[in-house]
C-alpha cells in the first residue's frame, strides 16, 4: 500500500506544481502540459487567460490528491472509499478546470472577433461573420400601409 502512497504523492506534486503555474499565469506554452484546444493555443494571452481560470481548480484537485496520498499510507478496510473518493475528486477537478478554461477563452475570443468588427458600423462589409453587405433598405411607407389595410379587415 506504501506504493499507492508514493504514487498519489507524486501526482499530487505534479498537479499542484502544474496548477501553481497556471494560476499565477507563469505556464510556458508547450503541446504536453496544459489545456490543448486549439482555441487556447492561438495566442499567449488565450493560453494565460485559459490557464489562469483552470490553476485554482487543479490547485484543489491536487490539494485533494495530496490529502488522498497521506491517507493511502495509514487506510485501512472502509478508508480506502475515502481515497478513491478523493482521487475520483481530483479527476473531476481536473477536467473541471480544462473546460473552464476553455469556455473562458472561447468567450474571450469570440468577444476578440467582435471587437474587430465594431469599426465597420457603417452596415458596410468589413469581412466579419456577421455582416454579409450592406444591409437592405427598408420602406417604412409601404409598411404602414401594409398595417392600416390590415387593420382595417
Amino acid at each position: 500500500m506504501m506504493v499507492i502512497g508514493v504514487i498519489l504523492l507524486v501526482l499530487a506534486a505534479a498537479l499542484l506544481i502544474l496548477g501553481g503555474l497556471a494560476w499565477s499565469r507563469k505556464l510556458p506554452g508547450n503541446g504536453i502540459i496544459g489545456i490543448r484546444v486549439p482555441e487556447v493555443r492561438k495566442s499567449r494571452e488565450l493560453w494565460d487567460a485559459a490557464h489562469g481560470v483552470a490553476g485554482p481548480l487543479w490547485v484543489v484537485g491536487g490539494v485533494s490528491l495530496l490529502l488522498s496520498s497521506v491517507l493511502a499510507f495509514t487506510a485501512t478496510g472502509w478508508m480506502w472509499l475515502i481515497v478513491v473518493l478523493l482521487v475520483l475528486a481530483a479527476v473531476v477537478l481536473l477536467g473541471m478546470g480544462a473546460g473552464t478554461g476553455a469556455r473562458a477563452v472561447s468567450i474571450l475570443d469570440a468577444r476578440n472577433q467582435d471587437d474587430g468588427c465594431s469599426s465597420c458600423g457603417d452596415g458596410g462589409s468589413c469581412g466579419c461573420g456577421g455582416h454579409a453587405g450592406p444591409a437592405p433598405e427598408v420602406d417604412f411607407e409601404a409598411l404602414r400601409k401594409a398595417l392600416d389595410s390590415s387593420e382595417k379587415k
